[in-house]
């Protein structure tokens, strides 16, 4: 639907522009990138649509405290100091928690819901499951338990994550457990066909729209425009995980290994040192991204107990037809599947993920092809959810393959968590943001271009001594931590990125992953660089707007974003951690 309207905007502007602007030609140089023409254009209708936004946004009554008389409620810090080398009684514990977050009303079909990410599009029943998964975690230096989770949704918003940390928290003190936990970090895995976990459902955004504008009444209350009878679920569920992971450590050793790859590029014919083409960079032809599945296995001393596989790679679960009506998880549910049925838990972490899509039909192993016809004759509803059985069993195979290659890690872990100020500029984010619409923890900041910011999270974690996870709040353009950033030649605003590269500072001979969409999701994080108001990708991706300003660029995802400093200000806070 969002592609249609694009579309359907594009031509009238296109029109408008003919008709109201000068004609700049795509002058470019050696040197810089010119892309004066579009960003003319662009910027006067951006100016028009940041004023309704402006206006639209000045009638929500607003209770936000100052940036400056904020006050931390529900973050944790991480590890009190660093270790770097194993304290003399280490020894990895851990433990896995799942719980399911369906409505019984959805299971049996008597009420509809939202999925995410669609606007339009609701489910009437379940093929498989929407849940979240937790592992608890500590190297046993009396330096307490990190807990990461994964929940099936399209993203989980700071407010929310707060909310689930303090009823893990409560359930905990509730079982009369006092709690050593030092980090809960939440990761989303960006599902689309589940219930929706933010609140972009058309008719509940409309709905709450008006509500929101009339609560300066004193009997109208602000309100959320996520299912509420959902949102119980999912705090329920999430912090249920949380609280059986902790409960269930248990000491043993851990492994990482990592598959051969993943990251064919169909479209420039480069395999990039891989083998297997399922994911692919739709914004950049640059090299920057994970092309490999990074796996730990934490092996339990009782032999009793289940082995715990998790897994992290960032690639969109965007497989399945946005018309189903029935719930379903995508591929990582289907890894998960198969890695059970090997008698092990499993966790999917998904990464920096923001252009990175997976590659449909790409599957070609044979057996896997057997399987998926075989469940096709035995239910033909199947039919609708093949793809994301393939990859799913696909990665499930390669995962399994892989682990031959495992290597132990030794008990060190280390975790620092960071909150950090991002300023809102005009656009869908800041107006969801500012209206309460979602579950964002928002400040009044003079100094934001739209007179708010998000307070979000960022993190560093060090599992062993030679492998890092950054925690980023949102869906992280991989380039910017990884390298290969465009520049000037090649940026929208024909400039460089100038800060450094995350995973340059952290140095030769670290593993550096990234656990994207975490303790937050505060939109697409994008190069400032290159950052163009949203409306350039529907103008300049036309017929009308080749010929004007030359081979359109992509900058779909800004439309999306919280503005044009996300990327050097979520950069900036992972590099101080770092440095």
């Amino acid at each position: 639907m969002k592609r249609k309207v694009q579309k359907i905007i594009s031509l009238v502007l296109a029109i408008a522009v003919m008709l109201t602007s000068t004609v700049f030609a795509n002058a470019s140089d050696a040197e810089a990138m010119d892309n004066s023409g579009i960003m003319f254009c662009t910027n006067a209708i951006n100016g028009l649509l940041n004023a309704v936004f402006m206006g639209f946004g000045a009638l929500f009554p607003k209770n936000f405290e100052n940036v400056d008389e904020y006050k931390t409620e529900n973050f944790y810090e991480g590890t009190e100091n660093f270790l770097e080398e194993p304290a003399g009684n280490a020894k990895w514990y851990l433990g896995f928690g799942k719980a399911s977050m369906v409505p019984e009303n959805l299971k049996d079909g008597s009420k509809e819901y939202y999925t995410g990410g669609y606007f339009t599009q609701k489910i009437n029943g379940v093929y498989d499951d929407q849940g979240a998964n937790a592992i608890a975690i500590s190297d046993n230096s009396g330096r307490g338990t990190v807990v990461m989770a994964a929940i099936d949704g399209i993203g989980v918003c700071n407010a929310d994550v707060r909310t689930i940390r303090a009823e893990a928290e409560r359930k905990l003190k509730d079982k009369g457990v006092k709690s050593d936990i030092v980090a809960i970090n939440i990761n989303s895995t960006h599902c689309h066909t589940v219930i929706d976990t933010q609140g972009f459902g058309l008719e509940p955004l409309i709905k709450t729209v008006f509500q929101n504008l009339f609560s300066f009444m004193p009997f109208v209350e602000k309100t959320r425009s996520i299912d509420p009878e959902f949102y119980e679920y999912m705090i329920d569920g999430a912090s249920d995980a949380v609280v059986e992971a902790y409960m269930n450590k248990e000491p043993g050793e851990l492994y990482y290994f990592e598959t051969k790859g993943i990251g064919y590029s169909e479209r420039n014919n480069n395999y990039l040192d891989d083998e297997y083409g399922y994911i692919f960079n739709k914004r950049y032809d640059t090299e920057g991204y994970q092309h490999v599945i990074a796996c730990f296995k934490f092996v339990p001393d009782n032999q009793e107990s289940a082995p715990t596989v998790f897994a992290n790679f960032g690639g969109h679960p965007t497989t399945i037809n946005r018309e189903t009506k029935l719930l379903s998880a995508d591929y990582p549910n289907y890894i998960e599947h198969k890695i059970n049925a090997e008698g092990m838990n499993f966790m999917f972490i998904q990464g920096a993920q923001a252009p990175i899509s997976v590659n449909k039909g790409g599957v070609k192993t044979e057996s896997i092809l057997a399987e998926i016809e075989a469940e096709i004759a035995a239910d033909p509803r199947t039919a609708d959810y093949a793809e994301a059985k393939k990859l799913g069993y696909e990665f499930a195979r390669i995962i399994l393959e892989a682990e031959e290659n495992a290597v132990r890690i030794e008990p060190v872990l280390n975790v620092r968590m960071k909150e950090v100020t991002v300023p809102l500029e005009y656009g869908l984010m800041e107006l969801g943001a500012v209206s309460g619409l979602l579950g964002m923890t928002v400040v009044r900041d003079k100094s934001a271009p739209a007179g708010y910011s998000i307070i979000t999270e960022v993190g560093y974690l060090e599992i062993g001594k030679d492998i890092v996870m950054l925690t980023v709040p949102g869906e992280l353009v991989p380039q910017l931590v990884y390298g290969n950033v465009v520049d000037k030649t090649q940026s929208y605003l024909g400039e460089d990125w100038t800060l450094d590269y995350t995973a340059d500072i952290i140095g030769e001979g670290k593993t550096v992953l990234v656990m994207g969409l975490c303790n937050d999701a505060i939109g697409y994080i994008v190069p400032d660089n290159d950052y163009a108001p949203f409306i350039a990708d529907s103008l300049w991706n036309t017929e009308l707007g080749e010929k004007l300003w030359g081979k359109p660029q992509r900058h779909y995802e800004e439309m999306l974003s919280a503005g044009s400093k996300a990327g050097s200000t979520v950069i900036g806070a992972l590099n101080e951690i770092v440095k």
